[in-house]
């Protein structure tokens, strides 16, 4: 069996297991923290795929999460700028021929490699010591808060899977918008 029939037959598997399974990403212990003339975020994300997105995982097809951050005025008006809006995006791999998972950090590079699958995901959504907004930024007589949201970037998807995964119900995983106060 060639390997575009074989990426073909996973495509329908995917989609047809797509429809009835569902997950959850959930952004908790989120700690804030002025640094000299910065401020610094330690996060953790809990990352729990869909059992479309871990077959899929398990076959050889990367993952990519996306966390969107933005700081931002507590009353902001819809045309002014952000002090600091960025994205980071990691991804996740599944080495057969290893057995070991792969943690890709895609703005550094940096790879970690890890036995178990929970262990991986653990370090995948763990984020530490994240260079967030300089002071200099900021206004000082104005509150302000940190937005963020993670999310499975299904663009980064092999191109065969991007339509399914836009159908398909396993492959919107998001944790939604959530807000933390910014103290200055």
């Amino acid at each position: 069996m060639n390997s575009s029939r074989r990426l073909y037959g996973l495509c329908l598997l995917l989609f047809w297991t797509g429809w009835v399974s569902a997950a959850e990403f959930r952004i908790h212990d989120v700690q804030l923290a002025r640094q000299g003339n910065r401020y610094l975020m330690n996060m953790q994300i809990d990352y729990r795929l869909s059992e479309t997105a871990l077959e899929a995982l398990s076959n050889g097809v990367p993952l990519t999460l996306e966390v969107q951050v933005q700081v931002e005025k507590v009353w902001r008006s819809f045309w002014e700028q952000r002090p600091a809006e960025f994205s980071l995006r990691r991804q996740i791999r599944y080495h057969a021929l290893t057995g070991l998972y792969r943690v890709v950090d895609l703005q550094t590079e940096e790879e970690k490699s890890f036995v178990t699958q929970d262990a991986a995901l653990d370090a995948l959504g763990e984020m530490n010591s994240l260079k967030l907004v300089s002071v200099d930024d900021l206004n000082p007589k104005v509150d302000y808060h940190v937005r963020m949201r993670a999310e499975l970037d299904i663009e980064s998807l092999p191109l065969p899977l991007r339509p399914l995964a836009y159908l398909g119900k396993g492959w919107k995983m998001t944790s939604g918008w959530s807000q933390w106060p910014l103290a200055q």
